[in-house]
């Protein structure tokens, strides 16, 4: 990422040291940017979250998103735990399966995905500390290239098809109530 603005790279991990903390700290708020979009990899499905004693249901810490796989009720995520919204409480008194987006540091990430937040942190340290031109355009470049090829490799891995996309049968449906 560094030497996407023309700085040596860093060898040796150093605390504190400047471009490397610089650095560091944007390639992790980059990588949980593109992770919270949900990737087949960072993606559980039919998840069955617990309650406790009390009645409260704990979201692991990695979590970045809740989704109750039921679309009756009004379940988000508020902290650690899990929240029903219409009725204002955090108790529950039977399991809830969801769907969560987890957060990963980024070495656990797929390479396609690690090019394209390598390309998004590359731009955010140029816009923050270089802010030229001729390195953004370039980086904004490299970044183009990066989220095609992850967008490729998710589709090959995802398996996705028109026939059996809830979204997309919702959009068709849509489309053919309105007779386009």
């Amino acid at each position: 990422m560094l030497v996407a603005v023309g700085e040596q790279v860093i060898l040796v991990e150093v605390a504190g040291a400047g471009d490397f903390a610089n650095a560091s700290a944007i390639l992790d708020a980059e990588t949980t940017k593109v992770l919270a979009k949900g990737w087949d990899f960072n993606t559980d499905n039919k998840v069955t979250l617990t309650p406790d004693a009390s009645g409260v249901i704990a979201v692991p810490a990695d979590v970045l998103f809740v989704d109750p796989i039921d679309p009756q009720v009004n379940y988000v995520q508020r902290g650690l735990t899990l929240w029903d919204a219409d009725k204002q409480v955090s108790t529950f008194t039977a399991p809830v399966d969801v769907t969560m987006i987890r957060n990963f540091p980024f070495e656990a990430c797929p390479f396609n995905v690690q090019r394209e937040i390598v390309g998004r942190a590359s731009m955010a340290y140029q816009r923050a500390y270089v802010g030229s031109a001729q390195l953004d355009q370039f980086a904004k470049e490299e970044r183009a290239e990066a989220v095609a090829d992850a967008r490729d490799a998710e589709s090959d891995s995802d398996d996705f098809n028109i026939l059996n996309n809830a979204d997309l049968y919702w959009l068709r449906r849509q489309v053919i109530r309105r007779g386009i």
